[in-house]
Order: structure tokens, then C-alpha cells, then sequence
């Protein structure tokens, strides 16, 4: 078997599995915040994080396997056609699965962002009608003025 279809097929495999988990990851946190619930959300932004630092170093070293393939799907079909048939189809297979679960996890993505956009505009647009002379202020526990940049905020169900 050729050590570069070996190499190759690892690299995708793991790439891949990195890509289902990152999935995964993206649907807890999506469901963590349907639910409202903040407790170790950062621990799983930041596990998320994480396994996006591998599919990068998973890509990093597919395109290490394959001088000359900038990352188009035409460049990687180009490559593989140096092996046999059967090799091909392995690396074709795990490579269009690649691309499926990246599509999947970026629509994840992209409907979480989606979503929080939404519901950001919302509140603020709930506040500025409640309360249009407190409008671009916000008010911390204490009922102290906070700064407008420090960061998301939670309201409490009761609003």
C-alpha cells in the first residue's frame, strides 16, 4: 500500500472526527443557550476553540501531503488521481465526507450567530421602548452604570 494514500487517509480520518466532534460541541452550546443556560459556557466556547485549532492543524498537514493543492476541490481530485482505483475512492470518500460535516458544522455555526444577532436586536429593541431615557446605558446588579462594551448581558426570565 502507498505510504502517501496512508498518510493521507489518517489525515482526513482525523480531520473528520474532529469535525463530527465539533459539531456535536456546536449543538450543546446552541442547545446551552435555547435553554438559558450560562453555567461553563465559556468552558465550552473554549473547547470549541480547541477543536477548531485541530481541524486547522489536520488541514495544515493535508496540504503538507499535497504539495501544489492550495485547498480547491479540483486540485484534490487532481491529486488523488495518482493512485489506483480503489485508493482513489477511499480518499474521494473521506474528502467529500470532510466537506459535508465542515458544510454542517459552518450552517451550525452560522444559524447560532443567526440566532444570538436576533435576540440581541430584540432585547435592545425591547429596552430602548421600555425605557428610552436609560437608551445606550447599561445598568450592572448593583444598579451602578457598567460600560456598553463590557460584554453580553442575561436578563432574567421575569422581564
Amino acid at each position: 500500500m502507498n505510504d502517501g494514500f496512508v498518510k493521507c487517509r489518517a489525515v482526513l480520518g482525523r480531520e473528520l472526527e474532529a469535525l463530527v466532534e465539533a459539531g456535536a460541541a456546536a449543538e450543546l452550546v446552541a442547545e446551552a443557550v435555547k435553554r438559558r443556560e450560562w453555567a461553563d459556557f465559556d468552558g465550552r466556547i473554549s473547547a470549541m476553540n480547541e477543536i477548531g485549532a485541530r481541524i486547522a492543524g489536520y488541514e495544515e498537514a493535508r496540504s503538507a501531503l499535497m504539495p501544489g493543492v492550495n485547498g480547491s476541490t479540483g486540485a484534490f481530485y487532481q491529486f488523488v488521481r495518482r493512485f489506483p482505483d480503489e485508493e482513489r475512492r477511499v480518499l474521494c470518500d473521506l474528502y467529500r465526507q470532510v466537506r459535508l460535516e465542515a458544510a454542517r458544522v459552518r450552517f451550525r455555526a452560522a444559524a447560532l450567530a443567526s440566532y444570538l444577532s436576533e435576540a440581541r436586536a430584540l432585547v435592545s429593541g425591547i429596552l430602548e421602548a421600555a425605557f428610552p431615557e436609560k437608551r445606550g446605558k447599561i445598568y450592572g446588579k448593583t444598579g451602578a452604570e457598567r460600560n456598553a462594551n463590557f460584554g453580553g448581558i442575561v436578563l432574567d426570565r421575569r422581564f
